[in-house]
């Protein structure tokens, strides 16, 4: 947990200094500051880059040590009861708790995996400093939403954050099935729902993360709901969701096929088309007549203004939210329907 405190904040600071550095060449009171305190500025970027070393180290010792074992099926302290005999338990108590050991035990594994680690937090960051600068004019144009690109954009970088990030689930679980892991935990009384539900609930556990770090430098540049707290929750509640739903596709298709080349490569297929031919990052004016037609049925469009409508900036038209919601829910039967088929399938 230390480990992944220290490198979220990290990521957030190493985010807001470059997002000072693109800002300093036009900004006459940083660089006065910077100036007046060059021992203070100095001072905090060492503290900083301590840190940074710190998160450095702990993540190489979790990744080298072997003190936790991963393909571990059952908590060594629960594998048996005093008698020598299997713990026996029932019902939804159970499913709840297998889900809590396996959701404990993704989140170990993406710790003890420094890369896949380093690139789900820091794309997130890229996107909301790097893309937001590239289209800054956006905002310049007549007619343009609102005065900022930044604001306009972040729920854009969310939702295609939780679309991206949603199908990393397909290759979680193909990676399970080549290794053994899942033939293991099929060979213990651990609950098969709990399976899916642990793999589920950790990829929601992590998008619902990397979406709080691009809100918060989104605060930082500018760019914060109207509608205060409450719309962060509603947001970050909505994003969750999302992913769940989107998450059924790449686990079926991971079931299917065993193939995470294959996941990747639908996944890439189906992101760009849908994300590009909808209101996430450009609004509806600008689009192409034909490309404004498909985008009011794409479900990117109708959750991003949900989005948008959450954060108050263009309005409180909570008709939007509704809406969404189910369009959400019809995908989320859907792809979750197809996955528990194949998934019983697989496990048979």
């Amino acid at each position: 947990m230390l480990t992944a405190v220290l490198t979220f904040f990290t990521i957030i600071v190493l985010g807001e200094s470059v997002a000072l550095l693109l800002d300093y060449s036009n900004n006459v009171f940083l660089q006065q500051y910077v100036s007046a305190n060059s021992v203070t500025v100095s001072t905090q970027i060492g503290i900083l880059a301590a840190i940074a070393l710190l998160t450095a180290f702990l993540v190489y010792r979790r990744t080298s040590s072997g003190s936790v074992a991963l393909d571990d099926t059952m908590p060594a302290a629960a594998a048996l009861t005093s008698d020598g005999s299997m713990p026996q338990s029932s019902g939804i108590f159970k499913v709840f708790s297998d889900t809590q050991y396996l959701f404990v035990r993704s989140l170990k594994k993406l710790l003890r995996n420094p890369i896949l680690l380093f690139f789900s937090l820091f794309q997130p960051v890229i996107f909301i400093l790097l893309f937001t600068q590239l289209f800054s004019r956006f905002a310049l144009i007549p007619g343009f939403p609102t005065s900022s690109y930044v604001v306009f954009a972040v729920a854009g970088i969310v939702l295609q954050n939780g679309f991206s990030s949603a199908f990393q689930s397909g290759t979680a679980m193909v990676d399970d099935i080549r290794s053994g892991f899942l033939v293991k935990m099929l060979a213990t009384p651990v609950s098969r729902p709990a399976i899916l539900l642990g793999r589920l609930s950790t990829d929601m556990f992590r998008v619902v993360i990397q979406s709080a770090i691009i809100l918060f430098l989104a605060f930082l540049l500018g760019a914060y709901p109207d509608t205060g707290i409450p719309g962060y929750i509603l947001m970050l509640i909505t994003i969750a969701f999302f992913g769940l739903a989107w998450s059924g596709i790449s686990l079926s298709i991971g079931l299917k096929t065993r193939s995470a080349e294959t996941v990747f490569g639908i996944a890439g297929t189906l992101t760009f088309p849908l994300l590009f031919m909808s209101t996430a990052l450009v609004p509806a004016i600008l689009l192409p007549s034909w490309m404004g037609d498909v985008s009011k049925f794409n479900p990117i469009s109708i959750t991003v203004d949900a989005l948008r409508a959450e954060m108050g900036i263009q309005g409180y038209d909570w008709s939007l939210i509704p809406k969404a919601y189910g369009v959400i829910a019809a995908i989320g039967v859907l792809t979750m329907g197809a996955t528990l088929y194949l998934f019983k399938k697989v496990i048979s």
